[in-house]
């Protein structure tokens, strides 16, 4: 019998003093509830961007879309007749031939570059207006016609907003 008293006072004695532990129990819920405040709050801030994504694709994503696509036409001369920007912002793109909807994977990366600069500038034009372009090495991957083509839209940019394009090459200067 004095064994298992014994045993039974170290336990109490290892699980401490019961005024701390409840003091301990009332420092944690504290900690509990505030964090449980925190995380509603972070939940009411996805929520808001969550439908502040969703109005702003609703919003700008026509009108982004659409010249995106014209540019995009005119970067590749005129092969490329449609693109699709999804709700998730991938982007597909349809050749002239082709009549169908593929994402940009399956496209060479020249042409997703492609792509991606023609966005950019619908982008820039539709949220940006006044803003400077900045791009690096962005018509790195371009053949000579698309090159060609892609200075002559930046020129045309470059009359109503500023255009800084920086290379590692020569190849843009010489198709102006």
């Amino acid at each position: 019998y004095q064994l298992l008293l014994g045993q039974c006072q170290g336990k109490m004695e290892a699980l401490g003093d019961p005024a701390s532990l409840s003091k301990q129990i009332e420092t944690l819920k504290g900690r509990i509830a505030h964090l449980e405040q925190i995380y509603d709050a972070t939940e009411i801030a996805q929520q808001a961007l969550t439908q502040a994504t969703t109005e702003l694709q609703r919003r700008f994503s026509p009108r982004i879309s659409s010249h995106a696509q014209a540019l995009f036409r005119e970067l590749t001369g005129g092969r490329y007749q449609q693109i699709r920007l999804g709700e998730d912002l991938s982007l597909s793109a349809a050749a002239q031939e082709e009549g169908t909807l593929h994402s940009i994977l399956w496209r060479s990366d020249g042409t997703a570059d492609q792509l991606y600069l023609a966005l950019r500038l619908a982008v820039c034009e539709a949220l940006a207006p006044d803003a400077p372009l900045i791009l690096d090495d962005a018509l790195i991957r371009f053949d000579d016609a698309r090159l060609s083509s892609a200075m002559t839209i930046l020129q045309q940019v470059a009359r109503s907003r500023q255009v800084l394009l920086f290379t590692c090459q020569g190849r843009e200067s010489k198709s102006v």
